[in-house]
Formats: C-alpha cells, structure tokens, sequence
C-alpha cells in the first residue's frame, strides 16, 4: 500500500493510468475516514456531529440520532458500538473526560469526542496519512489445550460485528491463567479429599460387616439356645406327665443337666433355623415302677405322641391349595379349622373369638402376616403363633419372632412337621371349648390330665421370653 509520499517521489514517469490507480486504490483503503470526513465538513448534520471549535477532533452530540439518521444512510448500518470499533481501527482515539468535565461540557453530558493527529478541519490531503491498522490477532489461553484467538480486523461497515460480539462474549467469561490454576488446584484438592472419604468409607463398611457378623452368629445362638430349651421343657413336661400317670409322688422341684449344643451342631450346613420338627432327648424308663398300659409309657409318648381332641386352629392363609391340605391335616388330628384369607380378616376374628392356635402365613393380601401378628399382639399375648413360610433367613426368622410370632413352620412342610408343631404347642393344653363347657372329671382312676403347673406356665410365657431375647 503506498502513500502520498510515495507518489511525490514518483519523479513523474509513472504513466497516468498507473497514477489513478494509486489514487483509487488510496481512496478505498480509508472509504470510512473519507466518508466521515465528507459528513463533517457539508455541516449537514451539525445537531447530531460537527468539528469542536478547535477543529483537530469531532464530537457526536446526540448518539441515538448518529445511528438511526447517520449510519444506516451512509455507513449501510445501524450499531454505534460497531462505528466505534471502526474508529479504534483506523487509531481514532476517544477523548476521556472526568465526570465534572462532562458536566461542564458545552457540547453536552453525553457527548462523544474523538480524536486523530491527521484528521482536522479543512485537510483533506492529511487523510491519506489516516491507515487501518494491521491485523492482529489476541491469543488467550482457556486451558493447557484450548486457545480463543481474537481478530482485531473486522469488515468495514459494521459487517463482521457478529464475530466481534462473539469474541468478547468468550472473552467476558473466560478467566486469566491464574484463576484456572487456583481452580485446577482447588479440584485437585477436592479430588483428594473425595479419595480419602471413599477410603474412610471403605473402612467403617468393613467394620460395619464385622459388627454386623458378629450380631449374626449372637442371634443364631440365641435361636439355638430357645430351641434347645423348648426341646428340654417339652421332654421334661412328658417325662412328669408319665410318671404321674404310674401314680409316682414327685418332688415338687425337679431339675435335671443337659449339655447346650453348640450352633454348628444345630445346624452343620450353616446358620441355625428354627426347625419345624420337634427332636426328643433319650429319657430312661424307671426300673422300679411297674409297666403300665404300653399306650401309656414314657418311650412309647416320646415316640408316639398323641394330641387331644377339640382344639379349635384359626388358619390365615391365602392359597386354595395350601388351605385344602393344612383343613384336612388338622381335621386328621382331631383340631376344627376356621379360614380366613389375608391379615386385616385374622385381626378381625381375634378381637371377637379365641382359638387354642394360630397357623398365619406372611405374605398375604391387604396385610401380610407379621404385621397382623404385631397387632394381635396389642390384645393378645397367650394365643401361640405359628408363622408359615418359606423365607427362612436367619434375618427373616429375627422379624418375625420381634413381631411376636412363637415359632415358624417352613414350606413345604408335610403331615409330620405339622403334627409335631401341635403337640409343642397343644400336648399340655385343654381345649378352650373343654374350659367352657366342661368340668374336669375327679375320678381318681382316670389318669390326671395335664393342668397348668409351673413347666407348663413356663411354655405359656414362651412368646414373651423369645421376643425378649431377640
């Protein structure tokens, strides 16, 4: 690009249209300044733009009128913020006054004066020494791999203030090299922070399965000891009951030892269950009674157990086949059945009857079995319990015992298993219909029937021991 200096040095034997071309091409490289300097000096616009009185800058009087009469007429836009930008690119500089000064100004408060060595009233010749700047370009460092590189050439006329706008919008929320570090650093702060509370953590998880082990094996035992002391109150109450039958005077207090089995020899293939047979220990037969009736033996009430008649059973269950099969084993056994099918109707039949046992499955319609168990309880704490199911968990049989169920029969469970649950829970009752309607007979041949003594309190009070223990 060259300059009027160029062209004086020229010594004249440049060719005329050589010459022109110059001339056309130093009159396109400030268009912009030329315009605004045409503006200036026709005086057209002198309420909006003019010379100051000095005559080395202009000033903008009224700014809203410059962009909606001025720019859109002769610069083919309408942004004063783009015309400005146009000025910083030819090295046109905003004169900065104080506040005071504003205030004083006699061109007004919110004037805009801008200033050019080369650009003067009434020389025109000086615009030639008027350039646009060289194109630069502003690299910022977003990150260690992302760099924002801002051009500071943008199209005459205000094309290109799109881009511009969108520069310094990534520019007003980017942040300085510095901060990112603070930040980088304060992340990897957090980051180790979050690392040693994942570790921390992991610890007090570890611990937590210890304790949690720990409590598992104590309650096993605990359901192991109960089981072990139904085994030993059960065979004790048959042993007394024999004997009493021979007509043999018995101490008052009699205790015998047994030895505790360990939770491993209750249940060698893991965790102890609450099992659904009742086991028996040895009990020898006295060599100085007399034999009586073989029916009456102790081996023969230990092998061969037999349950009185009359004993009316609530059933709470909720399948069609599961009830058939329980009605007709009960029946098979001398005991009456009642059905109902779901928690909310077995509440309902307890507030208004009494049964001599309960069979309540757990998962039932409108109310599952260990929730109306905690209920029944609240008016009802001698009526055994019986939970049939077939989640037999070490976790699941602590539920339903904390819920005040007495035992639990698992499923699948045959005849046998259901036999022997009754005559734990039976053998040493008398039918609730028997206490109602009868009186119990005193002919001193009959053998005595089993009546409340302190063993059979001790089963009675069965449920509350158990629940207590867990």
């Amino acid at each position: 690009m060259e300059t009027s200096e160029d062209l004086s040095n020229s010594n004249g034997n440049d060719f005329l249209g050589t010459s022109v071309s110059k001339t056309v091409q130093k009159t396109s490289s400030n268009d912009f300044v030329r315009k605004l300097f045409k503006i200036l000096e026709d005086g057209q616009y002198t309420r909006i733009v003019k010379w100051t009185e000095d005559g080395d800058s202009f000033v903008v009087l009224d700014t809203n009128a410059f962009t909606t009469q001025i720019l859109p007429r002769h610069f083919k836009h309408s942004n004063f913020s783009s015309f400005v930008r146009q000025l910083n690119k030819y090295d046109f500089h905003k004169v900065k006054r104080t506040t005071e000064e504003k205030q004083m100004s006699q061109y007004g408060e919110h004037s805009w004066e801008f200033k050019h060595p080369f650009f003067r009233i009434h020389d025109e010749a000086q615009l030639d020494n008027i350039k646009r700047k060289s194109a630069l370009q502003k690299k910022i460092m977003l990150d260690e791999n992302t760099v924002l590189v801002k051009s500071q050439n943008s199209f005459d006329n205000g094309q290109g203030s799109a881009l511009d706008s969108t520069a310094e919008i990534l520019l007003n929320n980017s942040v300085s090299k510095s901060k990112f570090h603070q930040l980088k650093r304060r992340v990897e702060s957090l980051e180790q922070e979050v690392t040693y509370l994942k570790n921390e953590n992991y610890e007090l998880k570890l611990g937590h399965q210890k304790s949690q082990s720990r409590y598992n094996t104590l309650s096993e035992n605990l359901i192991a000891t109960k089981e072990f002391s139904n085994v030993l109150v059960t065979n004790f109450n048959v042993l007394i009951n024999s004997l009493t039958s021979q007509g043999l005077d018995l101490p008052t207090n009699l205790t015998f030892n047994a030895t505790m089995p360990t939770t491993n020899s209750m249940n060698a293939a893991g965790s102890p269950q609450m099992s659904s047979v009742v086991p028996t220990l040895p009990v020898k037969k006295p060599t100085h009674i007399e034999s009586g009736p073989p029916s009456t033996t102790p081996q023969m009430i230990l092998d061969h157990p037999i349950l009185r008649p009359g004993f009316h059973v609530l059933l709470v269950e909720d399948d069609s086949i599961c009830i058939q099969l329980c009605s007709k084993f009960l029946m098979k056994y001398g005991c009456t059945v009642e059905v109902v099918t779901d928690g909310l109707s077995a509440i309902s039949t307890l507030e208004k009857f009494r049964y001599d046992l309960v069979l309540m499955d757990i998962v039932m319609p409108n109310l599952d079995g260990a929730t109306a168990t905690s209920i029944v309880r609240s008016f009802d704490n001698h009526t055994p319990i019986i939970a049939m199911t077939g989640n037999i968990e070490d976790q699941d049989l602590v539920t339903y015992l904390q819920h005040g169920m007495n035992d639990i029969l698992a499923k699948p469970f045959t005849k046998d298993d259901l036999h022997s649950m009754l005559i734990r829970y039976l053998r040493n009752r008398i039918p609730l219909c028997e206490q109602r309607d009868e009186v119990p007979s005193k002919d001193p041949t009959t053998p005595p029937l089993p009546h409340d003594t302190d063993v059979s309190s001790l089963i009675r009070e069965e449920p509350l021991t158990k629940k207590q223990h867990v």
